[in-house]
């Protein structure tokens, strides 16, 4: 029986050590001993799995976003592949068409869709590709969404982001101040 509890601890030390979130993160502020983030929890690729996309820390972060690395879940086994910028209140996933070629080279699994405010009134609107190895850079648009903006503008700005056509979930962290990291549901 001790054996068996043994291994089934030395399994969870080893699929903790895999998750990247669970990592505390250091203030690099140095107002506190540890930096709270968020993450997302999405099925990137369609597997069934959820993956993730981890941000760095809040200095790193403004009124247009911040970065967000993207990590692919491989057998428990977080993958990280690339990175995107993004606000987590202007942030919606959709099943990319080239998921049903094969060649890598053109194969792609999701489009994050993603606003960088620029202005009250304007912004870069467009979208990053995930694929198996890597994230492509964003392409994007300048649109007018804000008080001062357009109704197209406005439009595509309430179409992306309204319901996301992949379901993702948003989380916060809390640190202790021994480093275990938890995650909770955040408000959207």
């Amino acid at each position: 029986m001790k054996i068996i509890a043994g291994l089934l601890l030395i399994g969870s030390i080893s699929a903790l050590a895999d998750d990247p979130s669970l990592k505390p993160q250091l203030d690099p502020a140095g107002k506190t001993k540890y930096a709270e983030r968020y993450r997302i929890i999405v099925d990137l690729d369609g597997d069934g799995v959820d993956d993730m996309l981890l941000s760095g820390s809040p200095d790193e972060f403004g009124t247009m976003g911040g970065p967000w690395a993207v990590h692919l879940n491989r057998d428990g086994d977080y993958k990280r592949i690339g990175e995107v910028w993004a606000h987590p209140l202007a942030i919606a996933f959709e099943p990319d068409q080239a998921r049903i070629h094969t060649d890598p080279k053109i194969h792609r699994f999701t489009r994050v869709w993603v606003y960088l405010k620029a202005s009250g009134s304007a912004g870069s609107f467009g979208y990053f590709r995930v694929g198996r190895d890597s994230v492509d850079e964003m392409a994007s648009i300048e649109i007018y969404p804000g008080d001062g903006g357009t109704d197209i503008g406005r439009g595509l700005y309430e179409a992306a982001f309204k319901k996301s056509p992949i379901p993702f979930k948003i989380q916060g962290s809390t640190t202790t101040d021994g480093g275990t990291v938890t995650w909770n549901e955040s408000k959207r």
